[in-house]
């Protein structure tokens, strides 16, 4: 096949929420071209596979990139959809990064990095033609946290030829009322899947739902209140890691979708007061642990089995959207390896990576100022989840050329980042970070001892 040749400064693989926030920030905050490589057709991630009716966990301003806002930036209640993303990051990528005149974008194409952090090769996946991509400076890896939705997968487990499995997607698309709905999967995808049966008019006893673990959701109305980091210093007075989720929960800030069951789980899932309702409404919760097998008549689970019907459309909500790679450092020789700085927040922390990239230090002050962090996962991660967001605004305050981009960047409104230029604020918050790491390591302890 023919083969072209491209020199570039960066190459980035994948044009998903990090690969984009990368870019648009190394386009207005330098001078370097840039190679956008990715298998999509069109820039967007597992948007552009995603189901019709989803729409942003949060607001808009946690979203996108920094150099323009979204439609629905303003308000808790505007959560941008996956028309609104997808129109969004096609416009960033012909108005801001092409039109810079020094971007190169390949869409539908598999990339091969065939010299680390130097050289690579890039497949169209429609002609098959190659492309050399000389890198100058640095291979970004926008792919590697794999956010994985269920149209990118086969289910995750045994499905007999009687039983009817979609996965989420394909619910729009139904032609017919089926017997009853099986919802699979407790996480945001679940909880999506459940609140449209639900507003589509589905008597809730007509609905089971499967909850492999019941997981604590971040209530959305407290979630992004303009008066940052005080209220957390409430938690201070704890004494355990119970006492912090006890306090969080008396505030308002987490909630529980069944006031009798202790979630075990913390996946970042957001919820209104609105959608609680609807979801409690849902009297059929299966917990079983995970969905091992489903068959014609029965459901098979980890710890059990329940009936179930060939008229039952059973929707599979289990893809890991936060699938949890391996740490590494995120600056290397030649590489950039993007990760999460913010616990679930992807977006900042690829827009904040490519800043740092762009400011004079070597790669030992850049990983200083931002290590990956591991995404919230069991419930305990609720001390970590907030405490990591102070720690980083203390550190990140620090670096005065880092603080002033980051204080005017619309992915910081609301969250007090401009307090933490006074040293008694950054005091303040080390010292809440210190704590609630120590009542993990206490929590570890007694739970290690049996």
């Amino acid at each position: 096949m023919p083969t072209n040749v491209l020199t570039v400064d960066y190459l980035v693989i994948g044009a998903g929420a990090m690969g984009m926030a990368f870019a648009d920030v190394l386009v207005g905050e330098s001078t370097s071209t840039i190679a956008v490589v990715d298998r999509n057709d069109a820039p967007g991630g597992h948007w552009t596979v995603s189901y019709p009716f989803v729409k942003l966990h949060g607001p808009s301003n946690f979203y996108g990139v920094v150099s323009r806002p979204m439609p629905s930036d303003e308000g808790t209640r505007s959560l941008a959809s996956r028309d609104e993303i997808l129109h969004y990051y096609d416009r960033v990528m012909r108005e801001t990064l092409l039109a810079s005149g020094r971007v190169t974008y390949l869409p539908k194409h598999h990339v091969d990095v065939v010299e680390p952090g130097r050289r690579a090769r890039a497949r169209s996946l429609v002609t098959g033609e190659t492309t050399e991509i000389v890198v100058r400076k640095r291979v970004v890896d926008a792919s590697y946290m794999n956010i994985t939705v269920p149209a990118m997968r086969p289910a995750g487990f045994d499905v007999d030829d009687a039983a009817t499995v979609v996965p989420i997607n394909q619910l729009a698309e139904l032609d017919r009322a089926p017997e009853r709905f099986t919802v699979i999967g407790a996480g945001k995808t679940g909880i999506d899947a459940c609140l449209w049966l639900l507003e589509r008019g589905i008597d809730p006893d007509r609905l089971t739902w499967i909850v492999p673990r019941d997981a604590w959701l971040i209530n959305r109305e407290l979630e992004w209140q303009s008066d940052g980091f005080q209220p957390l210093m409430k938690l201070l007075v704890c004494r355990s890691a119970d006492d912090v989720i006890s306090v969080l929960e008396e505030k308002g800030v987490v909630i529980r979708r069944d006031p009798d069951v202790e979630p075990a789980a913390f996946r970042c899932a957001t919820v209104d007061t609105e959608e609680l309702v609807q979801l409690r409404r849902i009297k059929n919760v299966v917990r079983l642990g995970r969905v091992r097998a489903v068959g014609a008549s029965i459901v098979t689970l980890d710890e059990g089995t329940i009936p179930t019907t060939p008229e039952t459309v059973h929707v599979d909500c289990t893809a890991d959207g936060l699938t949890q790679k391996p740490l590494k450092p995120v600056f290397e020789d030649g590489a950039i390896t993007l990760q999460p700085l913010l616990p679930c927040l992807l977006a900042p922390s690829a827009a904040i990576a490519a800043r740092l990239e762009c400011m004079d230090g070597d790669d030992e002050w850049r990983n200083g100022l931002c290590p990956p962090v591991v995404n919230p996962d069991s419930s305990r991660d609720l001390l970590s989840f907030y405490s990591l967001r102070l720690e980083r605004m203390a550190r990140w305050a620090r670096s005065p050329e880092l603080f002033e981009w980051l204080v005017t960047s619309r992915f910081v409104t609301g969250t007090g980042l401009e307090r933490m230029a006074e040293p008694d604020a950054q005091a303040t918050v080390s010292f809440f970070a210190s704590r609630m790491e120590d009542l993990l390591k206490a929590d570890a302890a007694v739970s290690a001892a049996g």
